[in-house]
């Protein structure tokens, strides 16, 4: 009976202190997001191809990790090649 109420103090310590561990640690909030998106859309404004191009570099890893749905990066994909189209004719 003793040997039990040992194993099961040891168990709920061992559960506690490994719950304890996984909710304080690792990478989380603004420094992990621009980690997985990385800074090309800085100064961007989408008028040349060059800043179209660092817009898709921002949104690709985005789309990538699952931040945006699949109707948003479908919906950019759309967008980019519009825009793409409009400054290739120098609009």
């Amino acid at each position: 009976m003793e040997s039990q109420r040992a194993l099961m103090l040891a168990c709920l310590l061992t559960t506690a202190s490994t719950l304890a561990a996984c909710t304080t640690s690792g990478i989380n909030g603004a420094p992990a997001l621009r980690a997985a998106i990385g800074n090309s859309l800085a100064g961007a404004r989408g008028k040349t191809l060059a800043d179209q191009d660092k817009i898709d570099k921002t949104m690709a890893p985005g789309c990538a990790i699952g931040l945006y749905t699949p109707a948003e990066c479908d919906r950019h994909t759309k967008a980019s090649a519009e825009r793409r189209a409009e400054l290739g004719r120098g609009e």
